[in-house]
Formats: C-alpha cells, sequence, structure tokens
C-alpha cells in the first residue's frame, strides 16, 4: 500500500511528477526521503532558498508549504504509478491509463509546468505522443496549458543536473 500522500493543489506552479513510491519512502511517509539528494538539487537550482537537512520534514516544507520556495511558488508532488512500492524501477509496471490519471489532474487543476522527473515517465509521456522527441531535457512539450519539463533523475550520474532543474526557474522571472 502507497503511503505517500499527494501534494495537490487546484493551482501549481509546477507539478512533480515522478514514478512510483519506493520502499524507504514510502515506509518513512515522505516524499524523497532516502536521502537528500531531491532537495540538494533543488537548493542548488535556486527551486528553494534554504538548504534542506531533515529529510523526513523537506516534503511538508517544500510541497505543504511556499516559505522557501522561490518567489513562493506553489509545488506540488505524485507519481505516475500510485499502486506499486518498489525500490527497483524496472520492475515498475506503468499504463496509459496512469497518464490519464495525469492528465485529469492537470484538466482539474491549473498546472503551470509538469516536470517528469524520471526516464520511465518521460518514456511513457512519450509513447502517448505528449512529448517532442527533439529534446532528452528541458522544454519537451504541452499540454493545453501546461508546459511539460523533463529533468534527470535526482540520483542519475548526469553532471551539473541541477542546471536543468533550474531552467524550471527560468519560466517564472
Amino acid at each position: 500500500m502507497v503511503n505517500l500522500n499527494e501534494y495537490l493543489y487546484k493551482k501549481m506552479d509546477i507539478l512533480f511528477l515522478a514514478l512510483n513510491a519506493p520502499f524507504n519512502s514510502n515506509k518513512n511517509k515522505h516524499w524523497f526521503s532516502n536521502n537528500l539528494s531531491f532537495w540538494n538539487v533543488l537548493y542548488k537550482a535556486g527551486l528553494i532558498a534554504e538548504r534542506i537537512n531533515d529529510k523526513f520534514s523537506a516534503d511538508e516544507i517544500v510541497f505543504g508549504g511556499q516559505s522557501i520556495n522561490y518567489k513562493n511558488l506553489i509545488y506540488g508532488v505524485t507519481d505516475l504509478n500510485r499502486k506499486d512500492v518498489q525500490t527497483d524501477s524496472n520492475n515498475v509496471k506503468v499504463h496509459s491509463n496512469d497518464v490519464k490519471r495525469i492528465l485529469d489532474i492537470l484538466d482539474e487543476n491549473k498546472v503551470g509546468i509538469l516536470c517528469i522527473v524520471h526516464s520511465k515517465v518521460f518514456n511513457m509521456f512519450r509513447k502517448v505522443n505528449l512529448i517532442n522527441l527533439n529534446t532528452k531535457y528541458g522544454h519537451v512539450g504541452n499540454y493545453q496549458k501546461t508546459k511539460i519539463f523533463n529533468v534527470p533523475f535526482h540520483n542519475a550520474s548526469i553532471p551539473n543536473k541541477h542546471n536543468y532543474y533550474g531552467i524550471l526557474k527560468k519560466e517564472f522571472y
């Protein structure tokens, strides 16, 4: 059973879309709580103004509030697959109805940017023709008034990955 509560709002400047609940985060009942890598990337990108030191309260601060978010933006978060608790993404299955659920969220709420944070999510959105194949990271497509961005996974061994997250910030200058 997934223990991570989605942070969804009627208006979201950025909705972060991960793949699924990994075992440790699900056990902790806190998003991205296996380590501080996600929060460190957000800080280096300038999307949050303070460094996160407590991985067990970070989601409540960043997704549940706005006080340290760049320009007090509203950030939401959910997973494409809300059913499976699995740390190995190779064992996570995604389906077109998972994408439909996300599109329903976009239809029901005002979302400026949908930020994809996992290659498997990116590939599923590409499969249903919502992604422009000309670029891998950055602005990769649109759904109605929502811009779709893809960024490297926060634990990926891609150098300077915070720069890709920093592109999101430029949308709100």
